[in-house]
Order: structure tokens, then sequence, then C-alpha cells
């Protein structure tokens, strides 16, 4: 198509023939349609006399290429057309022509690339996540792969190189807690990919021949970082600032709509936000107007100064523009969009009342009826009165947030009603974004930081929670007159507490017992200022306990803020704050601050202290601190009965593993073999190089020159006549060392040599195919052995068609027999070679590895030959089959090969489909044995007379004594044999025999 249109503009543009321009050749041309080199790669590029004097790119990518052409120093003379043409038309045709098709061009196929397993799970792990930055646990390290291990080497200042397909870097796995929060505080979305099992479970598994098992178990960013499981809780230089997650929402407000809403001028949106701090706990939801500025909203980013920003799509350009502003590469905080076209019509408030309803339910079956159950019953109560009280965006923007936060399992932060607050309220004053940038409040005006601001002048708060609330009172100042005065009452009264006990550090020399004494010890301020100095030296007790009700905390956090929370009751419990503040001697012990002595009841109330100290008494902080999670619970006065339980289990379970330990020692022949662990696995056995001897089956061998000194071993796949005939020959070659056989008792004669052919190979290099491998071992065995030797010999002709095979196979075994008469065990599939025997009678014997069929198995294989091949197919599929691993006399039937091709995980299609092939060449072998039976049958009756009166009656003695021993021979066999089935096979031809010769 594009071809036939460059000859049409070839047409329109041309010049006349009869008047050429030279200055027409100005801008080269390729005649040929292959691509030329561009300009810019020839110096000197030749200019033929094209008959084009423009070039049109067709493909919009290409026609800024295009048009960077070399100019010439002459602009091109317009080509002489033989009749005027309309400027404005000819200006049309030309736009029309330079678009582009409205019809998809197709696609070549690209080339696939050949990724290796590994690679193979990381290209599906990114497409399902594709905006994840995945750390991939391979060994003892993780791994970054593509565009993930570009962004780590730049972050984290680590090498990346290219292997194989991808460019990859890779970091210890005992470094994950540092360098995922690098990651996160720069910004990204880490996802942490762990190998789901261990190389002991693969080795013996299903996935033993491909790659570990892997799957996303973590997910980490900037606000879900510090609530995280292994690596949050961690407490650096941010730990005093929160990391809000802001959901932003918004709705146009049209001219007629906008005094109902109750908008005033200016105003163009409503906007709804939902702040979430996961690590604390804190939910801030507010609903306003704002103008086309967006200063309301850019006042709450700032005082809120989120660490990831959730975008509820549709938004209109500036909000969007404000808060892509905000976070900008500078500021490292994330951006994640999101729809909200699904919570139309009340699908938001569904949305959020499932999570409750799911909740409520999971809590009911998960605890029992006491005043924790209570407690959450009253909680879910405040927060479903809360949210139906909420607006329908600030809904939106909640729902949105649920949704988000599901993919870390961090939902259950926004069940607690009693976090829920607005945003604004009418106790507190709202900053407008000038006055935090302006005056300095949260930030300075030069670098960005904390250093110089407001916060940081006022910050001399001991604890970081501590820090956290202060800068949420510096960014909202309160605005009633009753709040500020009890604040300021507490703040002061603290101060002096603090003040008091460093002046009284400072004094000595107090005897108690002297009673003139005017200066006694300030108790309530001592008290104040030890609980405020311990705490402060204590871990985030805020979050901790956050990260306790996201159940992700670690046993010895638990004991951590456990211990704080009891200390700090107890210490504050001593002060005695009752509604009486004189004591007996009618001195005022008491806190004066109201709002004081109301926190300082809550902290010393019974309940907190006796749930802290029941929790305590519970655990034991030794194996907290080693992470010994069997013994961490103190079991006593029948509390935790389940775990007593299964610590019994556990304890009958080691003690019974500990007496195999015996048993496991004698069986591998290692008297220092223990137990041991693998991943927190323990009593695993790792076993390198070690055979299972008692496992083994023995067979006997018996080979003479003077009597049978040739075994033709047939049977199954695998069934382990490759192991006997290697059996004998290493017990030979160990005896003619000198050394000790693995055998009950062994006669051997002296060998001259042992010479093997077995397994497949091939020689590409010298040009030589397998087959000829085999025959080229089968010529080097017959040119080399004598009456001395051993010769070995497994399934020769296999690398040619089955006729082929067969001759060739017999052929040499023939030979072998009649002109080396060496000892021999030769192992084949092909159960004509056993007619050898016949040629070489007492001197050959033909022998199988046993195996055992169910009875149903059985009965369907006696009817093979009436039966139906797809009948035939399903019941070698389904067919029970036990390898015995006996050597016995006679020759097997079935190779059961299907088996072997179900344990190497072929297809099950493929594997059914062989089965009907199979099927349908035995019962038409069948069928002609039948018929070529009949036809036998037959001559013989019509011969029959001639046969007597023409045979002597030397003849007939000689065919009754041949067939009176092979019905001695089937009988021996039958009661030697171990296999029921053959043995049973056996009496069946010798008592076809006996009815032939007594109808004789």
């Amino acid at each position: 198509m594009g071809k036939q249109k460059q000859q049409v503009i070839s047409r329109f543009f041309a010049p006349k023939s009869k008047a050429p321009s030279s200055s027409s050749s100005s801008i080269p041309s390729s005649p040929s349609p292959s691509p030329s080199p561009s300009p810019s790669s020839l110096p000197n590029p030749p200019t033929p006399p094209p008959k084009i004097s423009t070039t049109v790119t067709f493909s919009p990518s290409k026609r800024l290429p295009s048009s960077h052409v070399s100019p010439s120093t002459k602009p091109p003379k317009a080509p002489k057309i033989s009749h005027p043409i309309d400027p404005s038309l000819h200006q049309k045709f030309v736009q029309k022509l330079l678009e582009p098709s409205s019809s998809t061009p197709t696609k070549l196929p690209l080339p696939t690339t050949k990724y290796t397993p590994l690679e193979q799970q990381v290209v599906d792990l990114k497409q399902k996540y594709p905006d994840v930055l995945l750390m991939v646990e391979v060994g003892y390290r993780y791994r970054f792969f593509g565009e993930d291990a570009e962004i780590a080497a730049r972050v984290l200042g680590i090498y990346a190189h290219v292997d194989h397909n991808f460019l990859t870097a890779s970091i210890p796995t005992f470094r994950l807690n540092v360098h995922v929060r690098r990651l996160v505080s720069a910004g990204f979305k880490v996802g942490v990919v762990k190998q789901t099992e261990t190389a002991a479970i693969k080795a013996h598994g299903s996935n033993k021949l491909g790659p570990f098992c892997r799957g996303l178990s973590a997910l980490y960013t900037k606000a879900t970082l510090e609530a995280a499981e292994d690596v949050g809780g961690g407490e650096d230089e941010c730990g005093s600032y929160n990391n809000y997650l802001v959901c932003v929402v918004e709705k146009g407000i049209s001219v007629e709509n906008s005094k109902d809403c109750g908008v005033g001028g200016g105003f163009d949106v409503r906007i709804g936000i939902v702040a979430v701090e996961v690590s604390t706990g804190d939910v801030v939801h507010g609903e306003f107007n704002d103008n086309f500025m967006r200063a309301g909203l850019e006042a709450v980013i700032l005082s809120m100064s989120p660490a990831e920003l959730l975008l509820g799509y549709p938004l209109s350009k500036q909000t969007e523009k404000l808060l892509l502003a905000y976070a900008g590469p500078a500021s490292n905080v994330r951006v994640e969009r999101t729809s909200r076209d699904c919570f139309s019509d009340g699908g938001a408030l569904a949305e959020v009342m499932s999570l409750y309803e799911n909740l409520s339910e999971n809590s009911r079956a998960d605890h029992q009826v006491d005043n924790t159950k209570v407690m959450e019953h009253e909680n879910h109560c405040l927060a479903i009165e809360g949210i139906m009280s909420m607006p329908d965006l600030a809904v939106q923007a909640l729902a949105l947030t649920i949704r988000h936060l599901k993919q870390f399992g961090l939902e259950r932060i926004l069940c607690m009603g009693a976090s829920f607050r607005p945003f604004s309220s009418n106790m507190e004053m709202t900053l407008s974004a000038n006055a935090l940038q302006q005056l300095e409040v949260l930030n300075n005006h030069s670098d960005g930081s904390e250093s110089g601001s407001l916060l940081h002048t006022m910050n001399h708060t001991l604890t970081i929670f501590g820090s956290r609330l202060l800068r949420h009172w510096v960014s909202h100042p309160l605005c009633d007159r009753n709040m500020i005065s009890a604040r300021l009452d507490a703040v002061s009264e603290i101060v002096m507490s603090m003040g008091s006990c460093k002046a009284s550090q400072n004094f000595g020399g107090i005897d108690e017992g002297d009673s003139d004494v005017t200066y006694v010890q300030p108790e309530v301020n001592y008290l104040l200022s030890s609980v405020l100095t311990t705490l402060g030296r204590s871990p985030d007790i805020q979050r901790g306990l956050t990260r306790i009700f996201h159940r992700t905390a670690t046993a010895s956090e638990f004991i951590s803020v456990t211990q704080a929370i009891l200390f700090a009751g107890k210490q504050l419990q001593r002060l005695h704050i009752e509604e009486k503040d004189v004591d007996e001697k009618g001195q005022s012990r008491s806190v004066h601050s109201v709002l004081l002595r109301k926190l300082i009841l809550t902290a010393s109330s019974s309940g907190i202290i006796g749930n802290a100290a029941k929790l305590l008494s519970t655990l034991n902080k030794e194996a907290a601190d080693k992470g010994d999670l069997p013994n961490l619970f103190i079991i006593s006065s029948g509390q935790f009965p389940e775990v007593a339980k299964a610590r019994s289990l556990v304890q009958s379970a080691k003690e019974k593993l500990d007496l195999l330990i015996g048993l496991y020692r004698k069986q591998l022949r290692m008297n220092n073999l223990e137990f041991m662990s693998v991943s927190g696995t323990t009593h695993l056995i790792e076993v390198l190089e070690t055979v299972l001897q008692d496992n083994f089956v023995p067979n006997d061998t018996n080979l003479h020159a003077d009597g049978e000194y040739c075994e033709i071993v047939t049977g199954p796949n695998m069934g382990g006549k490759s192991c006997y005939i290697r059996q004998v020959a290493l017990i030979a070659i160990m005896a003619q060392v000198g050394s000790f056989v693995p055998a009950s008792s062994a006669k051997l004669c002296v060998l001259d040599g042992i010479h093997t052919r077995m397994g497949s190979s091939d020689s590409i290099q010298q040009g030589r195919s397998t087959f000829l491998e085999e025959l080229s071992e089968a010529s080097h065995i017959i040119h080399n052995c004598t009456s001395r030797s051993l010769v070995i010999i497994d399934e020769l002709g296999r690398g040619t068609s089955t006729h082929d095979g067969v001759a060739i196979a017999y052929a040499t075994l023939h030979y072998l027999l009649e002109h080396k008469r060496c000892m021999v065990l030769f192992v084949t599939h092909y159960p004509k070679i056993v007619d050898v025997k016949n040629e070489f009678p007492g001197s050959v014997g033909a022998y199988h590895v046993s195996y055992m069929m169910s009875q149903r198995a059985m009965d369907m294989d006696m009817d093979k030959t009436d039966s139906k091949s797809d009948k035939n197919a399903q019941t070698m599929d389904h067919e029970d089959v036990t390898y015995l691993y006996k050597l016995v006399p006679g020759v097997s039937e079935r190779s059961f090969g299907f088996k072997v091709a179900q344990l190497a995980q072929l297809p099950s299609s493929c594997i059914r489909r062989a089965n009907i092939m199979a099927a349908e060449l035995e019962a038409m072998i069948a069928s002609r044995v039948k018929n070529s039976s009949a036809q036998k049958t037959l001559q013989g009756s019509q011969e029959s007379i001639s046969i007597k009166s023409g045979c002597s009656r030397a003849e007939q003695i000689g065919l009754e004594e041949d067939a009176c021993r092979e019905f001695f021979l089937d009988l021996k066999s039958a009661l030697g044999n171990a296999d029921p089935e053959r043995s049973l096979q056996f009496l069946k031809h010798a008592r076809s025999i006996a009815k032939e010769l007594i109808g004789r």
C-alpha cells in the first residue's frame, strides 16, 4: 500500500520529461525499496538524477527525522505542471494524503526471547505487579532485575551488571531491612519475593527439576513501612514524623447548585480527603469547598505532610497539578492513581460497611466474651456511627483507602472508631498554606527542613510520640479558651516537676528523721519526671501498640511495650490521684492540672495495670529475646490448654524421632549420624552418596562353561535389569582385585576380560551416530573377547528399526555363543531373541525381572485379544504394577513403558494417545497370529493322513520326546517361579502339551 501511494505522489509532483531541472535533484531519494543510509552517515552522497523533487514520509514517527535532511544551498524550483492547480485544493490534498492511516498496520511478530526459569518467574511476577520494585530471593541474596536493578544501583549505590537477558544487582539477605528502608524512603513501592520452599523440600518434591517456587511475601511503602512485619518498628531519625496516606477525591460544582451546597464566590469544586497514619492509628477525614487556586487543599497537604498520595480519579487539572507539584522529585512522595467510578450509587458506603461486617464476624470467631470483646464492639459501633455521619466524598475516599490497604493487610486500622477525627473543628484553628509557609511553622525557607522552624524551637519533648503530637498541636492551634487554659496548666506542671526534680538532685544531706525540716521530697514531681524520662528511653509505645494491633510486632517488642506501660502505670499509681487531694497530714499531694489528672487516672487505672501484668506473667522474656516461640508461653494453673496440648504432642513426636536415630544409623551405616536443622526445620537427615543396602533385592547368578553360560534377561522398564548385570560385573572385578564381595557366597573363575556394551551415546565431532557407536562397541567385543571373558550387552539394536535391530542383536548373540563360547549376560526388550536357546539347548537360559499386577489388570490382560483398542488403552492407563526386582526364569511379555512415561511427567494426552496406538498394534498382531494358527491347523488336518503314513516310527518317537521334554520344563518353571501369574501360564502350557500327547 505504501509503494502505491509513493508512485501516486511521484506522478503528482514529477515535472514533465521534456523539461528536466537540474536543481530538482538537490534532495536525493533512494530508487530501491531497501532502506538507504541516512544523509548524516554519508559525507558526500551521490546525486543521481531522480524524478521526484519532494520526499513524503507517511509514518508520523519518521516525519521529524525526514525533515532534517541536509538543506540545499538553492531552493528547489517549483515543478512545471501542465494544468493550473488551485492552491487551497492542493493544500487539502497534501494534508489528506499526509494523514496517518486509520487502519492499524500489521505488526510483524517479534522474536520471542528465551528466558531462564528464574527470569521467566521474574517476568510473570512483573506482569502481575507492574508498579512494584521487586526484590527476589535467590539463595542467600536478594536480586533485582531489569529496570528495578537500575533503580537499586542508583539509590543503594550497588553494582549492576548484565546477566543473560536482564540487568541485575543483588544484596545479601541479612541487609534486607536496611535496603528496604532506603528504597521506601526514596518513594518506591517495594515488594519482597521469597522462596516458598527450602532446598530439602524441593529435592524430594514434585518440583525438584524446576526452579524454586517463589511468591510475593511482603509489600512496603512509605506510609505502611512502620506497621509492616519483619522490617517495621525501627526507630531512626524520621521517627518523629508522621507518614500519612492521604486519599483525595473531588466533585465539580456547577453554578446552578452552588447555592444549595452553601458555596460562596469563587468555589468550583468540593474535595473529600481521608488521611491515615497506619503506624499510629490516626484517621483524619474532611470535606470542603475549594476555589480555583486550591488553597484549602494546599493547606491540608502542607499541614499533614503526607508520605503517599492516593488520587481518586477523575480529578480536575488544577487539583492534579497541585498534588503532583507537592510530590515532586525532591520530595520522595509516592503517588498512586485509582478510579472511583465503581463507587457510584452508594457503592462506597457498601464497601466500607462490608469491611466492618467481616471484621465483626472474625472477632466473634476469634475471641471469647470478655472486656476486650466489649471494648471492640463499642469501637465498632462508634466507627459505624461516625461513618454514617460522614459526607459522601469522604466516604468515597475512605472506600478507596480501604481497598488500597487491603493489599498490605492493614485495613483493620480503619475499624478503630475512637481514632477517627475531622480535619478541622470549631475547637482548632485552620492555618492556611501561606501562613504555614511564610511563618515557617513546620519547615524553614532555606532548605525546607525542620531546623529553625517554629516546631523545632518549641520541640523539647522526651518521647517520639510526643514529638508527633506536638507537630499536630503546632499546625492546629486551639481556639477554645478553656482548652487552652487546661493544656497550659498541664504543661506548666510538667515543666515545674522536671525543674524541681533536677533541683532536688542537687540538694543533699536531708535527715528524714528530723521533723523540723521544712523541705520534703516532692514525690509528685519526682514520679512525673521519672515516668517521662523512662518513657523517653523506651521504644515508641504508640507505634508499638499499633503494631500489636496489626499483629506484626515481634515477641520481644510486645514485651518491651507492655513493660513500659506497666512501669508507667505503677509509678503513676503511687500518686494516689483521687477526688480528695489532701493526705492525712493535711499536705497537698495531688496534681493541680485537671487535664493531667485525667491522663494519670487513665494511665494508672487498675484495668490497664492488671491486663499488662497478666500478659507479662504468661510470657517468657528470655524465650522472646531468643526468638524461641515454642517456649514463649508460661503454662500454669490451667492457662492456654491448647498450647499445653500442642507442646506435649510436639515433645512426644521429638522423643519418637530421637528413638529412630539409632535405626537410621544402622540403616545408613553411619555411627555419627545426627539430626540437622534446615531453615528452622529440625529432625532432617541429609545423606550424601549413601546407598540404603537393606532395600537392595539380591539375585543369584550361575554361569558355567560346560552348562548354561548365557542368560537372556527381559523385563519391564526400570525393573532392575541393568542393575543386575552391573552387579555381576562389579562383583567379578572386586573379587579379582582381592576384596571381599557383597554376597553370601561366591565361586568365580579367573576372567581375562570384562566387556560391556551399555547405554546410548553419539560422537558428533567424529560423525558417528548412536547406532554406529552401538555396533562399534559390539564389534570390539566380538574381536577381543575369549572363552574366559564376561560379556555384558544391554539392549543392542535399539538405534535402528525394529526388524533391523532384532536381526542384528540375534546375529551378534548367536555369533558369541557359537564361536566365542564366552559367558554372556544379554539384556533385551525383543522377545524374539529368546528363540536362540532352541539352537543352543542347555547353554542359554531365559530370565526376566518379576513384577506383580493387580487382579483387575490381570483379568483385562487375559482378555486383551477379545477387547477393543480403546478399552485396552484404558486398561493400560489404569493398571497397577509393582516391581519385585527378583530374577526368575521365563520371558516378560510386557515392558510397561507407559508407566515410565508417567514418571517422566509426559502430558497425559500424549500418554493416552500412545496407549491407544499400542493397543491397536497389539490387537493387529494378535489377529495375525490367530489367523496364522488357524491356517496351520487347517493344513495340519488336511495332511494328517499323509504324515501318519509317511513318518517313520523313529520320527514319531522323537517328536514325542521333544514334547515330553517341553512338558517337564514347563512344570519345572512353574514350580520354581515366584510370580503366580507366570506359574499359571507355565501350567496352562504344560496342560495343553499333555492333552496333545494323550490325543496321539
